[in-house]
């Protein structure tokens, strides 16, 4: 797909957009040209979602960008990037997205967490109302809530 295709050709622009700066920030990962303090698919991520909030000008801090990651962290490699391209187009162009099956992915991959240090960012990504709380059904919230009082009890 070509750059104009890519800017204005709409979810799936966005869609191929979001698997090519995946892949290129895995490689720069991969390839050690950034330090690296999770994996290189996490950077892969992280890059993805980082860069399309500079390409719309917006300033999001780090850690909420890694709290809007966590239920695309807890997912198999192969359909977090294919889930996360799908969140991007659910946040900016809604009426294009599959939301039905974007909801059922970040549902149970949060659903299923069952690491304290996951579930902890899972909490902030909760608490700091990022787009995909909207996604999440009521057996979900309430495990999210069950670790908020855990978490608040130890």
């Amino acid at each position: 797909m070509g750059i104009l295709k890519k800017l204005f050709g709409g979810a799936d622009g966005i869609r191929e957009t979001m698997c090519d700066a995946y892949e290129k920030n895995l490689r720069r990962a991969e390839d050690g040209e950034i330090p690296l303090i999770e994996t290189p698919h996490s950077h892969g991520l992280y890059g993805a979602l980082s860069t399309r909030y500079k390409a719309r000008l917006k300033s999001v801090p780090e850690v909420v960008i890694w709290f809007e990651l966590c239920p695309f962290l807890l997912m198999k490699k192969n359909e977090a990037v294919e889930a996360l391209a799908e969140y991007v187009v659910y946040k900016e162009r809604p009426s294009n997205a599959r939301v039905t099956w974007l909801k059922e992915l970040v549902n149970s991959s949060i659903s299923l967490c069952e690491n304290d240090e996951q579930m902890a960012v899972a909490v902030g990504g909760f608490l700091n109302k990022v787009a995909w709380c909207a996604l999440l059904d009521q057996e979900t919230k309430k495990t999210i809530e069950n670790a908020v009082e855990r978490f608040t009890d130890s």
